[in-house]
């Protein structure tokens, strides 16, 4: 029977790049036909060569998922959970990648976790395949050379989806989806076997790290607290991303503001994000140069980018992290109501987006100014995505797009086809005909076709991704606190003078 073929195949691929022992063949085998309901066997030889070569597990994986799947042993809507389970089988325990983990570490930092993200990869839990399928592009037209991303490799969930969750049992177990307990575990919709991480201290805590199973860019990971703990960004924070950069010395690591709308969307477990990537905002210049009589040995600046943003640069990380620490108070507790900061009104509105980072001897980092307060101009938050270009995102902006990665969803791939078809004229427009999901760009549609008549294929195209890179842009000001002009500028180093912090 072919499936005994491809059971060898399987494991002969985890002999190559999974680690598999020798000694552990039998029983791996075994454990395959187990949950394939196989009793009998026949061995066949494998193209070792054609097998050593693969990148990721989708040719040896797929076929097994497929037989389980004509043989009724799973349905159709079960192929990723399955897959999973097949691929956790063949792999090593947590145990295992934590001690080649850490021998590697000893050694080479970088070496260790490029290991551990290549295992990621290669036993199916960073999903390089469907990332693939992610447009990304680089918008060199704009000020801070954004990049960005649709966001492809997460399927968009439908009604069956929807109506397959609300079956499920609701538990407190995990506690959230980046909980410790999420490793092995397959419940809830969430699939975690293959999922494994490796520890941390940070800040005399225990924390871990994992990578993200549908990256945003090279080796993205997430830092996490060891217990469930509120998101927070405190002095202490500051400690904890240096104790990281000096842990991983070729990756930058930050922390989302704690608030709702302009945190990230786990507010519940404190975490950090970062990775192996230099981002637009680290490119940006300084634009102002600055002082504090207390630290004189900190470069302090004001960064040439869209949001409000203060860079300190210096070799001593203990004066730096406490510089740092007292903007992140004084910030906290910092009312402007001439350019409507209000700190708190019974209710916290200021925040601070903290990132880090290592030049050769020197620590970076760089504190983004953040805000949530609401108006009746702005219900969403003054400082959120304005109404006019929530078509493209409404989402929150984060940690990574307010650093100028956007990660945009996945249905403008679909309705950005659509609005091109509407400036070449193929498809006639009408307001009144527009699909459901398409009358939130009316009014882009509209000013496109008059600004620009009737385009080529390859004029809409352009046309299109000009505007998205437009609309990125705009998001950016939205976020700033002190937004970049005479009266914004005046504000900011009114804080800044506020904090000790003086232009050089």
């Amino acid at each position: 029977m072919l499936i005994y073929s491809q059971i060898e195949q399987l494991l002969q691929y985890a002999q190559s790049h999974l680690l598999l022992d020798d000694y552990d063949v039998v029983y791996t085998r075994n454990k395959l036909l187990t949950a394939l309901k196989l009793e009998d066997y026949i061995e066949y030889e494998v193209d070792v060569d054609k097998i050593e070569e693969m990148t990721c597990p989708d040719d040896v994986l797929n076929p097994i998922v497929d037989y389980a799947i004509n043989n009724g042993i799973i349905t159709e809507d079960d192929r990723e959970e399955f897959g999973d389970k097949i691929m956790d089988i063949v792999s090593l325990r947590p145990s295992q990648i934590v001690d080649m983990f850490e021998n590697l570490h000893a050694r080479n930092s970088a070496k260790a976790f490029d290991w551990l993200n290549d295992y990621g990869v290669k036993n199916d839990y960073i999903k390089a395949t469907k990332i693939a399928r992610n447009k990304h592009w680089e918008a060199k037209s704009t000020k801070g050379k954004l990049e960005i991303t649709i966001n492809l490799s997460k399927p968009e969930k439908s009604n069956k989806d929807t109506a397959k969750l609300l079956k499920t049992k609701s538990s407190s177990y995990p506690a959230c989806m980046i909980c410790r307990d999420n490793v092995g575990f397959a419940g809830h919709g969430v699939f975690r076997q293959t999922l494994r991480t490796v520890p941390l201290d940070l800040g005399g805590e225990e924390w871990f790290w994992q990578f993200s199973p549908y990256a945003y860019f090279n080796q993205h990971g997430i830092a996490i607290n060891g217990d469930h703990t509120p998101m927070k960004v405190v002095p202490e924070t500051v400690v904890k991303l240096l104790d990281f950069v000096d842990y991983a010395p070729m990756y930058f690591i930050g922390c989302n503001a704690a608030l709702p709308i302009v945190g990230g969307s786990i507010l519940t477990h404190d975490h950090f994000q970062g990775g192996l990537k230099q981002l637009p905002m680290h490119k940006a210049p300084d634009l102002k140069k600055y002082k504090h009589a207390d630290y004189p040995y900190v470069d302090t600046t004001v960064v040439d980018w869209y949001n409000s943003v203060i860079r300190l640069t210096s070799t001593s990380r203990k004066t730096l992290q406490e510089y740092a620490g007292k903007i992140i108070e004084a910030w906290k507790q910092y009312s402007d109501e001439s350019v409507d900061i209000i700190a708190n009104d019974g209710e916290q509105h200021n925040a601070i987006t903290p990132i880090a980072r290592k030049s050769g001897d020197k620590y970076i980092v760089e504190l983004i100014l953040r805000n949530n307060c609401t108006s009746e101009q702005y219900p969403d938050g003054i400082y959120h995505v304005h109404p006019e270009n929530q078509n493209i995102k409404s989402e929150a902006i984060g940690l990574i797009e307010a650093m100028g990665l956007f990660i945009l969803p996945g249905r403008l791939n679909r309705q950005l086809a659509e609005v091109e078809k509407y400036l070449t004229r193929e498809v006639k427009y009408s307001r009144d005909a527009l699909a459901d999901d398409m009358k939130v760009h009316a009014d882009m549609i509209e000013r496109l076709m008059k600004e620009n008549g009737k385009c080529s294929v390859t004029e809409a195209a352009l046309v299109v991704k000009d505007e998205v890179n437009r609309v990125c842009e705009n998001i950016l000001d939205n976020t700033a606190v002190f937004k970049k002009d005479e009266k914004g500028f005046a504000a900011f180093e009114k804080f800044l003078n506020s904090v000790g912090i003086f232009e050089k």
